[in-house]
């Protein structure tokens, strides 16, 4: 059949299934569906009515990824995902706001429910991009625009975590910050990007804020996510000062939730013991309340295998 013969609900299918399920009114004008055709399948329920000129095709519950769409295309021509929202599809950082985030060049814009609307005077091509079907800041462009809602230690965590899924290009980034030079916060994201070590890999929110609290004692960064072999096995040790042999295991809040695990860190300690490594072992509960001693510990110990060496 050719393709102008087939059917609406066919095409209508196609596009929704590009689109998470969600089309705006040109898009079912273009294939025909106008006027009481629209309303007949609104009142059906085989559209339904998101935001003006926005419809989910056939669905009540939305995906984030159709709630997201949806709120670019009723944002009008040229309206791209943004901050918060934009860093959660790159997953680069995550926390769920109230709103969808959604910047824009136009200024008559007008307001939606649930949508938190950023109005700039110019979104550089080179800032925009596509991803998932749907148009977006691109990674150094949701950096920049992060440093209107969180502090740099947050920014500092969402670079490493584009890091560590292979995302960041400095390069690209310091562009991006030489166009957005007259951004008021963007001393925020340099303050970010002169800590961040390139090649560093932070997988986990404890990660980071342990490494938080290295940086704030003073104390010399650390390797992380280092692999090391013992004698029968290799290991991947969270935090490791090679020089003075001192490996640090963290454990998240659901690091016990096995009953084997308890008897697996001990042998895991053990092993690296075995090498000549000083193990020390941190949870969550501990760096994040008391961090303090924490740090202590830590200093310690890397005096004391200082000393050692010393000696040797």
């Amino acid at each position: 059949m050719p393709s102008g013969d087939t059917p609406p609900e066919a095409r209508l299918g196609r596009i929704a299934g590009r689109q998470h399920g969600v089309v705006t009114h040109r898009q079912l004008d273009a294939i025909g569906i106008r006027g009481t055709a629209v309303k007949r399948r609104v009142a059906t329920g085989r559209l339904v009515r998101l935001y003006r000129g926005v419809y989910g095709v056939g669905h009540l519950q939305q995906t984030r990824e159709a709630r997201w769409i949806a709120a670019v295309m009723a944002s009008g021509p040229g309206a791209v995902l943004s901050h918060l929202d934009a860093a959660a599809l790159w997953e680069i950082y995550e926390s769920r706001g109230a709103n969808i985030h959604v910047t824009t060049t136009t200024r008559s814009a007008r307001r939606l429910p649930g949508v938190r609307v950023h109005r700039s005077r110019r979104l550089d091509p080179t800032d925009i991009t596509v991803k998932d079907a749907i148009p977006v800041t691109t990674v150094a462009r949701t950096l920049i625009d992060l440093t209107d809602l969180l502090p740099s230690d947050r920014i500092l965590r969402a670079i490493r975590e584009a890091e560590y899924l292979g995302l960041l290009d400095l390069d690209t980034l310091f562009a991006a910050v030489q166009r957005a030079h007259g951004r008021h916060n963007v001393k925020v994201l340099k303050q970010a990007i002169e800590r961040h070590r390139p090649g560093q890999i932070v997988r986990r929110e404890l990660e980071h804020l342990f490494l938080e609290l290295v940086h704030q004692a003073g104390v010399r960064q650390p390797e992380t996510n280092v692999k090391v072999r013992t004698r029968h096995r290799s290991y991947e040790v969270d935090c490791l000062w090679r020089e003075e042999g001192v490996a640090v295991e963290l454990d998240g809040r659901a690091a016990h939730a096995r009953a084997t695990a308890f008897e697996e860190d001990r042998a895991r300690d053990a092993a690296l013991s075995a090498i000549g490594l000083r193990p020390l072992r941190f949870t969550w509960y501990r760096v994040t309340r008391e961090g303090a001693d924490v740090i202590a510990e830590l200093e310690a110990t890397l005096a004391q295998a200082g000393r050692s060496l010393d000696a040797a």
